[in-house]
C-alpha cells in the first residue's frame, strides 16, 4: 500500500536525481511523447503474440516450434517493458527524462512524486506497476532453479483454487510451474493493457 510518507520519500529521491543529472528537465521532451508511445503499444503486441505462441498449437506447428514450447518469462518482460515506456511517455509530456541508469526506479519514484502526489494517477495503477517492476527483476536477476521456485510460490493461490489430481512428485511439480508462469503471464498482460489503455487518457489530458 503507497502512504504519505512513500509519496515523500519519492519526492526527495527526484530532488537527488535532479541534482545528480539522473533525471533532466528537457523543454522539447514533449516531442518524444509518441515515440514513447508507439514503442510501448508493439512492446505490448510482442507480448501478446509469445503468449499465443506459448499457449496455441497451431500457431507453434505452423512456426516450426515444438510442441512444448513456451516463452511465458518474455511475456512477463515485454508486458512490463510496455507499461514502463507507457510511464515514461507520461514523464515525458512534462518535460522529464529519465537517465540510463536505475531508469526503473527512478521512473517509479517519479510516477509517485508527479502522478500520485497530485491524484492524476489511481493509487492502484502505480502498485500494479511495482509489482510487474518486481517480477521482472525476478527473471533477470535470478537463475532458472531460483526463479522456478518463486513461480511456485505465486502460484500457490492459483493451485488451491482448482481441484488438482495428484500425480507423482516429479510431474506435480512442473504441473504447478508451467500453471504459475501461465498464469503470471496472463496476468501481467491484463496488467499492462490496464495500465496502458489508463494512462493514454492521463497524458492525453495533460497540457
Amino acid at each position: 500500500m503507497i502512504t504519505e510518507k512513500d509519496i515523500q520519500q519519492a519526492e526527495r529521491n527526484v530532488q537527488n536525481y535532479l541534482a545528480d543529472e539522473l533525471l533532466v528537465k528537457k523543454p522539447e521532451q514533449p516531442s518524444f511523447v509518441p515515440f514513447y508511445l508507439n514503442t510501448a503499444k508493439m512492446s505490448l503486441l510482442i507480448a501478446q503474440h509469445l503468449h499465443n505462441l506459448s499457449t496455441d498449437s497451431l500457431i507453434k506447428k505452423q512456426n516450426g516450434f515444438p510442441a512444448d514450447f513456451e516463452c511465458f518469462l518474455w511475456v512477463v518482460v515485454t508486458s512490463y517493458y510496455s507499461m514502463f515506456y507507457t510511464a515514461n511517455a507520461a514523464l515525458a509530456k512534462i518535460g522529464l527524462k529519465v537517465g540510463e541508469k536505475i531508469a526503473h526506479k527512478i521512473t517509479q519514484d517519479c510516477l509517485l512524486a508527479y502522478f500520485i502526489k497530485n491524484n492524476r494517477i489511481a493509487k492502484t495503477m502505480l502498485e500494479e506497476y511495482k509489482e510487474a517492476k518486481n517480477e521482472v527483476l525476478m527473471v533477470m536477476g535470478l537463475n532458472e532453479e531460483e526463479l522456478l521456485k518463486e513461480f511456485k510460490i505465486k502460484a500457490n493461490e492459483l493451485i488451491a483454487s482448482f481441484d488438482y489430481q495428484r500425480k507423482k512428485r516429479g510431474e506435480f511439480q512442473y504441473d504447478i510451474t508451467l500453471s504459475a508462469k501461465q498464469h503470471v503471464a496472463q496476468l501481467s498482460l491484463n496488467r499492462a493493457q490496464k495500465f496502458i489503455q489508463e494512462m493514454n487518457k492521463i497524458i492525453e489530458k495533460i497540457q
